[in-house]
């Protein structure tokens, strides 16, 4: 294996870790538009939360799992929390410069999904007739 080869490697799974979370692209997404109060920002990714064909869910972002997704973006240094001195307290969350990079970065490959969308409909179908296969073998 080429040197170059084992970083690639080594990168790709430094962001898939760095990416994994249900709610981290969400976050990135919504703030893209700007800094968000902690309020605003969770009813934007409640308004953009949609049913998920991977797995056939619609998932609502609670409270709990916001705070915590935002205290891990913020470690890994994706997000800025700014806390506002007033009463009540009030946060405001913004993407770092790293975060709207990787969002401008991650365009190309946002633009090769749609244009390959075939492949994504194929292998969805493909679990679903899987998972119908997998129920019809269960013992009643």
């Amino acid at each position: 294996m080429v040197t170059g080869d084992a970083r690639f490697l080594q990168r790709s799974r430094d962001l898939r870790h760095l990416l994994n979370g249900e709610w981290i692209v969400h976050t990135l997404v919504a703030l893209s538009a700007g800094p968000l109060h902690y309020n605003e920002l969770h009813a934007a990714i409640q308004e953009m939360t949609t049913f998920d064909p991977w797995t056939g869910t619609v998932r609502r972002i609670q409270s709990r799992a916001l705070g915590r997704t935002l205290r891990r973006m913020e470690t890994s240094g994706l997000v800025d929390r700014f806390e506002e001195r007033t009463f009540p307290r009030s946060v405001v969350y913004s993407l770092t410069p790293a975060a709207a990079d990787l969002l401008a970065r991650t365009r190309p490959l946002i633009d090769w999904a749609e244009e390959h969308a075939d492949l994504f409909e194929r292998l969805q179908k493909a679990q679903a007739e899987g998972d119908q296969t997998q129920d019809d073998d269960q013992p009643d």
